[in-house]
């Protein structure tokens, strides 16, 4: 590898959403209350989408935005505090899930 370069970039976000609204039929609290501390109004929620699959959805768009194919990638890497699996990695199940037949595949655990 010569250098790091960032060519293209995508998102996914699951269709299914919880709003502030949901949570007040449930728990002592209010939108208002909510967003004046998180600012969120609206939560993207996965129904049993594997966080490799989203991950893989998204870098799709990467590549197709950056008029790449799975050959041209070196390494994927994928930062999460939530993986499928603990073996393999979230990285390879996304590497797998692009047919990148080369390169590294790295995990970084993260959390807030």
């Amino acid at each position: 590898m010569t250098g790091i370069h960032m060519k293209g970039t995508g998102h996914y976000v699951p269709d299914f959403t919880i709003t502030n609204h949901d949570f007040v039929a449930f728990l002592d609290t209010s939108d208002e209350w909510i967003r004046t501390r998180t600012g969120m109004w609206e939560r993207h929620v996965s129904k049993n989408e594997p966080t490799w699959h989203m991950g893989m959805l998204a870098s799709q768009q990467a590549l197709e935005a950056a008029g790449m194919g799975p050959g041209d990638i070196d390494m994927v890497l994928v930062t999460t505090v939530c993986p499928d699996y603990a073996y393999p990695s979230t990285a390879c199940a996304v590497q797998a899930g692009l047919g990148i037949k080369e390169g590294m595949a790295v995990d970084v655990g993260v959390a807030c």
